[in-house]
């Protein structure tokens, strides 16, 4: 009988213990169900490391570009160069005298020979004889608008401005620092003569002293193949156009506007 009843003691304690822990987990799980876990908050972490030095890029190559170190004195200018690069000019001041006054207007005073010295001198490479002669005839034309344009838009510059041109184009070819671009976008041994407004110039190349003619796209780079040999033979050709109508540098022909200034029109 004591033993039957102890049995039956210990049975149903093993009910309750059972059924207590069935309840807690079951209250465990509601909990879960019904509250989100709780989670440490992240905390943002700062880097105190200085950031990455950049590394700017260094011509390696000699740019050509050496201001302030140009010859003190001109070379000797031909009689002959002088007489044919003014004989081009004659044609053309004739032209726009009877047929574009308002660009006649524009074509400044003859430079003088000290102002020529100065501007050699400050962008570091001797001027052609060729610009010599024509920058003694006229220092550059003035302003944009009815103002002379050799063909097909570029002004001539008065000789501040080619030093100005010079000195803009040597320090943005030292500030790119890409050894391809020395020659092929610019170099300090072109001199400009002409620009367009835009950033765009006509050039003599004075690497090897012949003064090829060139044009420089600042979003491009240079060409020649287009242009005349030389500024003298470019004087010529559009002294040509203008007499005969005819086409020059790729079909530019001279037009005459409403103001009575010059102006090249492309046609096909």
């Amino acid at each position: 009988m004591v033993i039957a009843v102890a049995s039956v003691v210990i049975v149903l304690g093993l009910v309750f213990a059972v059924t207590v822990r069935g309840g807690q987990s079951r209250e465990t799980q509601w909990l879960s169900s019904e509250q989100p876990a709780r989670t440490t908050p992240n905390t943002p972490s700062f880097s105190t490391a200085a950031p990455a030095p950049t590394t700017r890029r260094t011509l390696t190559v000699d740019s050509g570009c050496h201001p302030g170190q140009g010859p003190a004195a001109l070379d000797p200018v031909a009689d002959a160069t002088t007489r044919r690069v003014g004989a081009a000019w004659d044609r053309i001041e004739r032209w726009l005298k009877a047929k574009a006054p308002a660009s006649a207007a524009s074509l400044r005073p003859p430079a003088t020979t000290a102002e020529v010295i100065e501007t050699q001198k400050m962008i570091g490479v001797a001027l052609p004889a060729e610009l010599v002669a024509s920058l003694l005839r006229h220092d550059g034309a003035t302003g944009r608008g009815d103002g002379f344009t050799l063909p097909p838009f570029y002004a001539p510059v008065s000789t501040a401005n080619i030093a100005t041109e010079a000195k803009t184009l040597c320090e943005a070819l030292v500030s790119i620092g890409v050894d391809e671009s020395v020659g092929s976008w610019w170099h300090g041994k072109f001199v400009p003569f002409a620009a367009d407004g835009s950033g765009n110039t006509l050039f003599l190349d004075q690497r090897t002293g012949t003064a090829r003619l060139g044009a420089s796209d600042h979003e491009g780079g240079v060409d020649f193949a287009r242009w005349p040999g030389s500024l003298t033979e470019l004087l010529e050709q559009t002294a040509t156009a203008l007499e005969t109508g005819g086409a020059v540098v790729g079909g530019y022909r001279p037009v005459v506007t409403e103001n009575r200034a010059l102006e090249w029109d492309f046609r096909r």
